[in-house]
């Protein structure tokens, strides 16, 4: 239940989530084009159906659905969608109808997934050759996974694909991500993650790229390269790439989940955590704090850049070593529904109810309140046993998300940390997540992820109720840097923690 560590899906919604150092993972029709699909085409009866039955979920189970549109907001979202089920239409223009519906919630533990055949498709199409990254309104080359081209190098920008511009097709793609509230770094992490699986899903099938590129010096390249499979992208060896691996593995000095090292020992420490997750985190956090206070180290920096959560416990507990004075995590936790009627179109586990009649206290507003018996996080929470007191230094982006986002507000609320780099993913308030269902439509057999629990942080009086924890330092990430083996911000919070 407590478990909302991001899955990794190559869907048209849920976002891929990997740390800042990580090396991340048709006919020539213009990215609004109607998507080809070589199964049969739903009927629309079948597409009407399947949106019906989503809807009816939503509204009994999404505890969220209306935390950042209005119920008449909702409603007429719903209604034009749904207008769109008119005719006969492929499962993959299907599918791209739910996602732009589902992202208008502004949830991002939202999500559609695309149907098993889709997905084989989707997995064996030659896509995309490059892995991006998005600087501002620029698509910045970040790999270039063909097998021997050296026309386009890492650091280009992007101006053209398949003549269309690239500020329109990131346009284009980016109102069916979902995102928490108004945060724009969660989807643009998304979309720059997963930019090859999200393009092809969007309509361009093409087998070959004609891409027109931009160098440094500001002359222009075009060349016209053939598309990679998943695998031919995850063994590429081009050498045009050699020089910013080397880099990137420079500074990646992390291992595992969980790492610590000193910078300047002892005076200077840094933490990197992965994800919230792992049986020998509670472990590994007295140990640590341990050592810190041991050596009476005075600076921490913390990197939670593409943190994507985990449990929600762990990020209270990792609060709990920044401070000597108990804390309040979460405010409340509101839920719809703990018996929805859609059952039989779900993975939901009917064995659960009887516990949760037994526990859940009824809210006055509707719904339920979570209680201290199934979320100890609602309860105040105690100072770590080996507390640290000293400077703290929060590296964070648009990956930082669910419990790591909800580990950031509530530290900055207690006013024990600066925060560096780009706007976590994660809403500053809390997001919906935690217990959930996966509804599969019964015609188009897409998955449909429900949230069902609605997070409050114990957070008021900040200025951000549709944003996420803006940064103190804003300091985007940079191929350029990257290409010199430069994490600056991480230069930025050595030099203020000296």
């Amino acid at each position: 239940m407590e478990n909302r560590l991001r899955r990794v899906l190559l869907s048209v919604v849920i976002i891929a989530v990997s740390s800042l150092m990580v090396s991340v993972a048709r006919s020539q029709a213009s990215l609004s084009a109607v998507p080809v699909d070589t199964a049969a085409p739903l009927a629309s009866a079948q597409t009407q159906s399947d949106f019906d039955l989503m809807r009816k979920a939503l509204e009994e189970a999404h505890s969220g659905l209306y935390r950042y549109a209005s119920k008449p907001e909702m409603d007429r979202v719903f209604d034009t969608q749904r207008a769109k089920l008119s005719r006969a239409m492929s499962s993959a223009e299907f599918l791209t109808v739910l996602a732009e519906t589902i992202a208008q919630i502004k949830c991002g533990h939202s999500g559609v997934r695309q149907d098993e055949e889709l997905q084989k498709e989707l997995v064996a199409a030659r896509k995309f050759p490059l892995q991006v990254r998005l600087e501002g309104p620029r698509m910045i080359v970040l790999f270039n996974d063909t097998a021997n081209d050296q026309t386009i190098r890492p650091g280009m920008e992007i101006l053209e694909i398949n003549g269309r511009k690239s500020d329109d097709i990131v346009k284009a793609i980016l109102p069916r991500l979902s995102r928490d509230g108004d945060i724009e770094t969660g989807r643009r992490m998304s979309l720059q993650q997963s930019f090859p699986q999200l393009f092809w899903l969007s309509g361009d099938r093409s087998s070959e790229f004609t891409i027109k590129a931009q160098e440094g010096n500001g002359k222009v390249v075009s060349a016209k390269l053939p598309g990679v499979t998943d695998d031919e992208r995850k063994n590429n060896s081009n050498g045009v790439n050699a020089d910013l691996k080397a880099n990137l593995a420079k500074l990646k000095w992390s291992q595992g989940n969980l790492s610590l090292r000193f910078l300047k020992d002892p005076d200077i420490a840094q933490i990197r955590i992965d994800g919230f997750g792992g049986n020998d985190y509670p472990k590994w956090m007295e140990d640590t704090f341990r050592t810190l206070k041991e050596k009476g180290t005075k600076s921490l920096i913390i990197d939670l850049r593409g943190n994507g959560g985990g449990a929600d416990m762990y990020g209270a507990m990792l609060v709990s070593y920044l401070t000597d004075k108990p804390f309040r995590y979460f405010d409340h936790i509101n839920v719809k529904t703990i018996n929805p009627s859609f059952v039989e179109y779900s993975d939901w586990r009917r064995d659960r109810e009887p516990r949760l009649r037994e526990l859940m206290k009824p809210n006055p507003a509707g719904g339920f309140l979570v209680p201290i018996e199934i979320h100890p996080g609602v309860a105040e929470q105690p100072a770590g046993k080996y507390p640290f007191l000293g400077k703290v230094f929060v590296l964070i982006d648009g990956g930082t998300f669910s419990t790591a986002a909800d580990f950031c507000a509530v530290t900055h609320h207690l006013k024990r940390a600066t925060f560096i780099g780009e706007e976590t993913g994660g809403g500053y308030y809390g997001n919906n997540s935690g217990m959930q269902t996966v509804l599969t439509l019964p015609n188009s057999k897409v998955r449909v992820r429900i949230p069902m629990y609605e997070y409050w942080n114990a957070v008021p009086g900040y200025d951000g109720t549709r944003r996420g924890t803006r940064p103190d330092r804003v300091i985007e990430t940079k191929v350029g840097n990257l290409l010199k083996g430069i994490d600056e911000q991480l230069n930025v919070a050595l030099k203020m923690a000296e």
